[in-house]
């Protein structure tokens, strides 16, 4: 019998080099070659769901296709925690094909597995997903800031500076097109908390980690700063990312 671990590990490389079409075809023959539904299988699924929605977001039958078929195997493993991902993986196809309400539903859906089994950080991290979704609407902002703060409380409390950053950007974003100067002083604040944590952490090389990571936060302040003309302001915002 053939080795899939080999061919999974090509389509892995391709994935690297955005060669999605060599990718899909070294995961398709690892596919064929896996029998019994387990956690390897699964994650073979997930990336062929990615390899194909990233070929072609406008076709959703495989990304989905293979998305679900992920979803059923970690519902027969009785793997909650991974069947939140497979469901954040199907909202998210289908909110960035544009179907709101099939993303929607499927985050609805993760938040209240998340609940389910109380892991805090997933809750965090579905809700975020939904607040996304809503803001795509301008009629949903409101709500869609209010999950964002209910996130930023739940994240601050437990440390959870990803998710707690990820809300903080959703936030300065809405807030952009509804008073820009709120969303500059958000940005600043925010720009403040990374220099806090920054001090607790001990070494070099993991401050550098966690402010590169957070680079998206300096970006869309000094972004702000430049559409306010507030240029002396969007250079100090750019060399403090470079500290």
């Amino acid at each position: 019998m053939e080795n899939y671990d080999e061919y999974i590990t090509n389509g892995d490389k391709f994935i690297n080099k955005e060669k999605y079409m060599d990718a899909i075809r070294e995961y398709s023959k690892a596919y064929d070659l896996m029998k019994e539904d387990n956690d390897e299988k699964a994650e073979l699924c997930y990336k062929l769901s990615q390899s194909y929605f990233s070929l072609d977001h406008k076709s959703l039958e495989n990304p989905i296709k293979y998305g679900e078929e992920s979803l059923k195997i970690h519902e027969k493993l009785k793997e909650d925690d991974m069947k939140v991902m497979d469901l954040m993986n199907l909202g998210y196809i289908y909110l960035n094909s544009g179907k709101r309400d099939d993303a929607l539903k499927h985050f609805n859906d993760a938040i209240d597995l998340s609940a389910e089994i109380k892991d805090v950080q997933l809750i965090a991290l579905t809700n975020n997903a939904k607040a996304e979704a809503l803001s795509t609407l301008k009629s949903k902002y409101k709500d869609a800031l209010k999950i964002y703060d209910e996130v930023i409380g739940i994240t601050e409390k437990s440390n959870d500076w990803e998710n707690y950053f990820e809300a903080i950007y959703g936030k300065i974003n809405i807030l952009r097109d509804i008073n820009i100067n709120e969303a500059f002083e958000l940005g600043k604040k925010s720009l403040n908390t990374v220099d806090e944590i920054m001090d607790k952490i001990k070494t070099k090389k993991e401050k550098k980690e966690f402010r590169d990571n957070l680079g998206y936060i300096y970006d869309i302040t000094s972004d702000i700063a430049m559409e306010l003309e507030n240029i002396d302001e969007a250079m100090k915002i750019a060399a403090r990312s470079k500290e």
